[in-house]
């Protein structure tokens, strides 16, 4: 198996400006407004995945920026809106600083694959929270964390989670981002950080997570959990992927919610059925406008 992100081109970028409602390439140092994400070949509902996941998450309240699906030139793409851009800032540009910077790791060390659980990076990510931007961003990092959990994202690593450096010198947790349900591609199905001490996705129960946020010392962690995850299947009960999404993506967050809430001693689940090329929507047509 193998790690999304980690793949050299498996999601190849396009950095745009909006201006005046006409697509240019950022030059001289105009800030970008937008990231374009083009069809992958190899994993052709990818985008279409992320932009489900994008919705969801805006329905939790854990992200506000637009996703959408556009073509240009027959070519179809996800279109993200970049949320460290602010008028007010400095060139425009909000400064973000993930925690593989504020935790000072290598370049390598954005997922904890280690033997043990010694580690604690989501606790040290918690703490750091806690400390220099408030007890309700730890709040939100446990409800990202169970987000992440209930759709099957397995990429919420140390450079997916940051935080915003505001013109006003106040820090915030940024938006969740990057929220691509992955548990029916051929990736490693581990998590990126340990969660109550499991790394095997198929392995975490909500009991696992409500530990994880009494650990960083959240009130009502329970109840967040139970909660976030109810949001999430409130959710995929109306939102209706886009025609190339996973024909199954609806099916397999609410076979993951469900293992989520199985009992403890039940730490094995199957993977859900593979996309056919023939299933309607499952391998990423075009898209209009």
């Amino acid at each position: 198996c193998r790690r999304l992100s980690s793949l050299a081109g498996v999601q190849p970028k396009i950095l745009l400006a909006l201006v005046d409602g006409e697509w240019a390439e950022p030059l001289d140092g105009l800030p970008s407004t937008h990231i374009l994400k083009p069809v992958v070949s190899s994993m052709p509902t990818l985008i279409f995945d992320e932009e489900y996941g994008s919705r969801i998450a805006r329905r939790l309240g854990l992200a506000s920026f637009d996703t959408r699906i556009e073509t240009f030139d027959g070519a179809t793409a996800l279109v993200i809106e970049r949320y460290d851009r602010d008028a007010g800032a400095p060139g425009g540009r909000v400064h973000q600083e993930d925690f593989n910077q504020a935790l000072g790791l290598r370049g390598d060390e954005k997922y904890d694959e280690s033997i043990g659980d010694d580690r604690r990076i989501l606790t040290r990510i918690a703490t750091i929270l806690r400390d220099h931007v408030g007890s309700g961003a730890v709040t939100d990092l446990l409800r990202m964390t169970t987000l992440s959990a209930a759709i099957g994202n397995l990429d919420m690593h140390t450079k997916n989670i940051s935080v915003l450096h505001l013109p006003d010198v106040t820090a915030r947790l940024a938006p969740v981002y990057d929220v691509v349900p992955q548990t029916h591609q051929e990736v490693d199905l581990d998590l990126a950080l340990r969660v109550g001490g499991v790394l095997a996705h198929d392995a975490l129960r909500v009991d696992d997570l409500i530990a994880e946020g009494q650990s960083w010392g959240v009130q009502d962690a329970e109840m967040i959990v139970e909660s976030t995850i109810d949001a999430v299947l409130n959710a995929v009960a109306d939102e209706v992927p886009l025609p190339g999404a996973h024909f199954g993506l609806r099916a397999d967050i609410e076979r993951i919610a469900a293992r989520l809430r199985s009992p403890l001693a039940d730490r094995t689940n199957p993977r859900g059925p593979k996309p056919l090329r023939d299933a309607p929507g499952g391998w990423g047509g075009p898209v209009g406008r």
